[in-house]
Order: structure tokens, then C-alpha cells, then sequence
């Protein structure tokens, strides 16, 4: 059995949003600038294409306001199963403007109810041994392995969705990536109790922060924007997101995998002013705008990144971001059961103060292709389960380890394994015939990292 030593630190959810402080970095950052005005001859292009940014960008907010949570593309899961398992066109094309989309019924609300019963109940039997957010009263818990989460991950219709999700990406043929097949991201639960406001969490992005600009592969992910020529600008390219470097400085509660979008399940049922989640629902727009504000005129020779620094994740600041802070909006009422989902360069923040009839509770299960960055992770995820340690991403309390109720493999169904990697994927040119070139890749890098000879 392979080892893989987390070099993470003891900690919580806002582990993610302290900084490195370290001055010689910030210093690379003024060069930089420079580097990519002169790279793509964006210095002349500069102003215009800002000019035509934020005039689109405040046509829309004026429709995100009208609408309010009704802007959120909402659709039923029994529409995408009829659908041969993708989106209905018309709601495919939505989704991929506003960068996200609110599923409903993907699970009964009796599993769902069930599954936030169970893991009560688990938390409850190891009282003061779990790490959480806040410390005193926590409402994040640092828990990955009880058996109500994996069974979650590993439910057909979620299974189904992420895969609906995956599929309104595209890449080159030749790119290592299959977008037919999810692999398992394991994350932490919320159970946000009624008038809580301790777990309020400001406008923010997650998948890195400075690693946009400073990564070479990550950055060509925005070329076009870099180029001046925003309007070309796809987000649902994987074709350099799959080899993307986004935590060079280490991020505790970084993730590391390439998760096409954010996600959870719910367990409650919560309206809009219940402490439930905000989104900025212009995807290509917050993203242009994002990537092209530290090389305006008033930050181009500073080290300020907005609110990008070193080993931590995005923060979208009034100072510098306030046009898209005016788009976010809340998401329509959900309830037990249904899922959501935002793209991972999606701006999103948590309502400041959970007035709700009852706790707002989700499991956080984002899609994560198969890729090779993926299967890597896998690996070390897959260890980490069979241990019952913590997994690599995240902040490292071994909280689980010895808690003999949680989750084993044992527990998963076949699809369970074979999102978790415990099981071989079939490289047969019969069942593989419709697939990319590297989509075939990917299946066989899946079977020679996690099934060595």
C-alpha cells in the first residue's frame, strides 16, 4: 500500500483564506503585470476592452436584479434522466451563462433527511473529538468518511448529475481528459444551526488565486481575455484547465483537483435569506472582469493582485470588484434532496446570517472529470479513505481515524468503488469506440496509477 504524507496543518474551513505573507513573493507581481501587458499586446487593447466589460457587465446586473433568485437556472433531475442523461438544450444553454444551476429532487427528501439524521447522530457519538468551524460551536464540520457522505457521493442520480455537469465541457480530442466519468471528491458538511452568523462567508472565488496569472498552464485557460478579445472567452474549455497548477503556495483547503463546478446536496429545506449560498450568475463576465483588474492603469506597477494572495483563495474585495459584488444574488429556495452546482471560477459567498425555520445543512460534493491531475489525487484520497485519515486537501486533523462507525471500503456499492478507485475502468475499443483519443488516455491512466502491475 502506497503513503502519502500530508504536509498540511491542523486546522478548519478558514484555513483556505490565510494568506502566505511572505514579501518576496508579492514582489514577482509587478513584473508580471508588465510580462503579461507586452505578451499579448493587450496594452493597447487595454481600455476598450474594460470599456465594453463593464457596459455588458451592467446591462446584466440589471437583469439579475429584476429577476433576483429567479435568474438561477432551475431544472429536475427526472428531466435530465429522460434526457438520456444531459441537460434539455435550452437548459444546457442557460446553465452555461450563469455558471450554475439548482437540480431538484436528485435524491428522495426521505435520503436526504436520513442522511443528515445519520451523521448527527455520528457527530453526536464523538463529541469534542471532531474539529469544526467555529471552534467553540461548530457549523463546518471537518468530517469526509461518515458513512451518510459516501453513500451521497455514490448515489446513482448524483452520480448521473455530475456527469450532466462534466458533459457541458469540451476539450481538445487529444487532451488527457474523459468527460463521461466522475471521479469522487471527498469534502467536509455543513449543518449551519438557526440564527447562526458566525459562518458567514464574504464574496469570494475558490481553485487558487494568484496561480490565474502566475501559472503558465492555468493562464492560457484566459488567453483570450489576456489578448484584449474577452467576447472569445470560453469557460467551458478543459482543454489547459486538466494540467493546471492551482496551489503553488500550499493551501490548506486548496483544492487540488480540477472540479468543473462546485457542488452540494442539501439537507434542509432553506430559502433565500436562510443562510444558504450567493452567486455572481455572469460567468464569463466576473471572470474577464477578474483577470483584467490588477492590469488596470491604477494597479499595473503596485503588487496588489486584488485580493489574490499567496496560499490562500480569491477574495472579491468592494475596493476593487464592487460591479460584480452588486450581481451576486441568492439562490432560490431548496429543499432536501435537491443539488447545486457553480462553476469553479464562479464568484459565491454564504448569506451573513442563517435565518431559516431550521438548520441549513448540505453535503459538499463537487464533479470532478476523469483527468490525470484527478486520478492522481485519487490516489492519495483512496489511501486516505482506506485509513481513515483526513484527505490531502484539507486541513489535517485525523479526526476519523479511529472511530470505528465510520465508513469502509466495504461499505461502497460498485459505483462507490468505482468512483473511488477501487475498481478497474474498462479499456475495451467495444465499449470505448465513441471516446476521444484522450478520453481512452485517461481511462488507461486510471488503471495504471491506481492498479500498478
Amino acid at each position: 500500500m502506497a503513503h502519502y504524507a500530508s504536509t498540511r496543518k491542523p486546522g478548519n474551513i478558514i484555513s483556505a483564506f490565510k494568506a502566505n505573507t511572505d514579501e518576496s513573493i508579492l514582489e514577482r507581481y509587478p513584473p508580471l503585470k508588465q510580462e503579461l501587458l507586452n505578451a499579448n499586446n493587450l496594452k493597447e487593447k487595454l481600455i476598450d476592452s474594460w470599456t465594453r466589460l463593464t457596459k455588458e457587465i451592467e446591462n446584466e446586473t440589471e437583469e439579475i436584479k429584476r429577476l433576483g433568485p429567479n435568474v438561477i437556472p432551475q431544472v429536475e433531475f427526472s428531466e435530465i434522466a429522460k434526457n438520456g442523461g444531459t441537460f434539455p438544450q435550452d437548459v444546457a444553454k442557460e446553465v452555461k451563462k450563469r455558471g450554475m444551476v439548482v437540480i431538484r429532487n436528485v435524491v428522495s427528501e426521505q435520503e436526504a433527511l436520513q442522511y443528515k439524521k445519520d451523521v448527527k447522530e455520528y457527530i453526536l457519538n464523538h463529541k469534542g473529538k471532531i474539529a469544526g468551524f467555529p471552534d467553540a460551536d461548530p457549523q463546518v464540520w471537518e468530517l469526509y468518511w461518515s458513512k451518510s457522505q459516501v453513500a451521497a457521493r455514490s448515489h446513482p442520480n448524483f452520480v448521473s448529475v455530475t456527469s450532466a455537469m462534466n458533459s457541458l465541457w469540451h476539450a481538445d480530442p487529444e487532451t488527457v481528459i474523459d468527460l463521461s466519468m466522475n471521479l469522487t471528491y471527498c469534502d467536509r458538511l455543513r449543518i449551519r444551526k438557526q440564527g447562526d452568523s458566525s459562518f458567514a462567508l464574504a464574496e469570494h472565488m475558490d481553485g487558487g488565486s494568484v496561480e490565474r496569472w502566475e501559472d503558465p498552464e492555468y493562464r492560457k485557460c484566459f488567453q483570450s481575455i489576456l489578448s484584449g478579445e474577452w467576447e472569445k472567452y470560453d469557460p467551458y474549455d478543459a482543454t489547459h484547465r486538466v494540467n493546471a497548477n492551482m496551489d503553488l503556495y500550499n493551501c490548506s483547503g486548496g483544492c487540488s483537483m480540477f472540479r468543473s463546478f462546485q457542488g452540494w446536496m442539501s439537507l434542509s429545506a432553506v430559502a433565500p435569506g436562510g443562510g444558504t449560498l450567493r452567486v455572481c450568475p455572469i460567468i464569463k463576465l466576473s471572470t474577464a472582469y477578474l483577470i483584467l483588474r490588477p492590469l488596470l492603469k491604477d494597479l499595473v506597477e503596485t503588487k496588489n493582485m486584488c485580493g489574490a494572495l499567496p496560499g490562500a483563495q480569491q477574495h472579491i474585495l468592494p475596493e476593487f470588484h464592487q460591479p460584480l459584488i452588486d450581481a451576486v444574488v441568492s439562490i432560490p429556495h431548496v429543499n432536501p434532496g435537491d443539488c447545486v452546482f457553480w462553476h469553479c471560477d464562479g464568484i459565491h459567498a454564504v448569506e451573513e446570517c442563517c435565518n431559516s425555520l431550521t438548520d441549513s445543512s448540505v453535503f459538499y460534493i463537487p464533479s470532478t472529470p476523469l483527468c490525470l491531475n484527478n486520478i492522481k489525487y485519487l490516489a492519495k484520497e483512496r489511501y486516505a479513505f482506506e485509513e481513515g485519515i483526513t484527505p490531502q486537501d484539507f486541513p489535517l486533523n485525523n479526526c476519523e481515524k479511529d472511530f470505528p462507525d465510520r465508513a469502509k471500503p466495504s461499505d461502497l456499492t460498485e459505483l462507490g468503488k468505482l468512483g473511488m478507485g477501487f475498481t478497474p475502468l474498462i479499456v475495451d475499443p467495444t465499449v470505448t469506440k465513441e471516446l476521444s483519443e484522450g478520453a481512452i488516455k485517461a481511462r488507461k491512466e486510471f488503471n495504471k496509477i491506481l492498479f500498478p502491475e
